[in-house]
């Protein structure tokens, strides 16, 4: 519990003032912090959830916020667009194409003030009821089969740079040109995540899945043509707080589902539920100490002076910087790419984790993964080159093109015993007809080290 006390004070000056006292060893810690400063700092925190409003084309559907995060949901209206398509992650040689989309639905996620996360849906028709089915994107990076419990419709944007004192127009203007299509998507991409060939794997149109076809359909036809909603993949997810993936066999994604629904925006999100859902939701409740610790940091935040702030000046500000600011590219030679997700870091940003066959992984992959005895070094789970020795309690590496070294158990079909000597600490002896210590465990016969029934039968 805060040995801290709040209060509102009227001073010897007759101003109204925000006081907080700390007591320690007798004495009392006093301190002033004007109204308006407090008030202004609290507004960031402040809930807001305007449903679902009425948009004509293109336009702000929704915004929710509460504490320190906020939802944007904003509709591009159907036409032509440009974006710009990568061969591979970070190409510099990246085309442009000019072609048709139908209704895009921009979900996006703010921590603190920055873009944390965004999902981008199709839609054959205006959102104008909260029921509306969300469509798969038929572009890379976005993900559709499942990327690290990422939600669907998930695209990969970096956390590149800081729009925390933006005013809300410009962060909305920020957010729409990242997910637009000027940041070049990666057709070199991981399956989960692989629009185009999602819809070729579902036997749409070519032209849903070539950029070279979407194109030359789209200036030979216009944009009409992407309304009908029987081209394009409805969403399909377990249920609303399991949106991660499409299911072949689930429900249709809604956008009041994908909103007030349980989704990770990032790979690190654990704001799960987000905190204006815990309002909205007869089943959660926000904690009352949550919105303490939001009170306190508005406190903390405040001056002792009036605040001026001009919203209007500032957009000019970030505007005008924006306009004078030189482009910034980061080289192949300044940065480094995580070999597990594929993302770019830059030299001085994180450092790399070189300790997988002198691989570079990112500190988020590197979590996932596992040391194995046998080389003293660090694999991934689920590469198929490691197993679990229960027996053990430890990690082991298997080479798959050393596979002669190792046989499957003939039971079980997944215990693997080895045949070189290098291994025998590792893995108890199997019986000489194919079958895993385990299974002979199991059978009640004796299992003992590979040293030991070298010369002996197996019965």
């Amino acid at each position: 519990m805060s040995n801290v006390q709040y209060s509102f004070v009227n001073t010897q000056e007759g101003n109204l003032t925000f006081r907080s006292s700390v007591n320690s060893f007798g004495l009392d810690h006093v301190t002033d912090k004007d109204m308006t400063s407090f008030y202004t700092s609290f507004s960031n925190y402040a809930y807001v959830d305007t449903g679902l409003m009425p948009v004509d084309g293109s336009g702000l559907l929704a915004l929710r916020s509460a504490g320190n995060h906020t939802q944007i949901v904003y509709q591009h209206k159907p036409g032509m667009y440009y974006i710009n398509w990568g061969s591979h992650e970070g190409d510099k040689n990246a085309v442009k194409y000019y072609v048709a989309q139908p209704y895009r639905i921009v979900i996006a996620d703010l921590m603190d003030g920055n873009i944390y996360g965004a999902r981008t849906f199709y839609s054959p028709v205006p959102i104008t009821y909260p029921d509306a089915p969300l469509y798969h994107v038929n572009l890379p990076n976005i993900n559709c089969k499942g990327y690290r419990g990422n939600g669907v419709g998930w695209i990969c944007l970096y956390h590149n740079e800081d729009i925390s004192t933006y005013p809300f127009g410009e962060k909305l203007a920020k957010i729409l040109d990242r997910c637009s299509g000027t940041e070049a998507y990666n057709d070199n991409n991981m399956s989960e995540t692989d629009g185009p060939r999602f819809y070729h794997e579902n036997k749409k149109p070519i032209h849903l899945s070539n950029p070279h076809e979407w194109e030359a359909y789209s200036q030979q036809n216009g944009h009409e043509w992407t309304l009908d909603p029987d081209l394009w993949i409805p969403i399909l997810v377990k249920d609303r707080d399991n949106q991660d993936k499409h299911y072949p066999k689930g429900q249709p994604l809604t956008l009041a589902d994908a909103i007030t629904g349980n989704y990770q925006a990032y790979y690190t999100d654990n704001t799960i539920p987000k905190p204006v859902n815990q309002i909205l939701r007869s089943d959660y409740t926000l904690p009352a100490s949550k919105v303490f610790d939001w009170f306190k940091q508005a406190y903390n935040s405040s001056t002792t002076q009036p605040p001026v702030i001009n919203v209007i000046e500032n957009s000019q500000n970030v505007k005008l910087k924006q306009s004078i600011a030189a482009p910034v590219f980061v080289s192949e030679e300044e940065c480094w790419q995580c070999d597990d997700c594929g993302e770019n870091f830059p030299n001085d940003e994180t450092s790399p984790n070189s300790s997988y066959h002198n691989a570079f992984i990112c500190d988020d992959c590197f979590d996932g993964y596992v040391y194995t005895v046998n080389t003293e070094n660090y694999h991934h789970p689920d590469s198929g080159d490691t197993l679990w020795l229960s027996i053990s309690d430890t990690w082991i590496y298997l080479p798959t093109a050393s596979s002669d070294s190792y046989k499957y158990c003939g039971e079980c079909d997944n215990g693997i015993y080895f045949t070189h000597p290098d291994f025998d600490k590792f893995v108890m002896s199997p019986k000489y007809d194919g079958i895993c210590a385990s299974c002979h465990q199991e059978d009640d016969h004796e299992v003992s080290s590979l040293s030991d029934q070298e010369n002996e039968s197996p019965f």
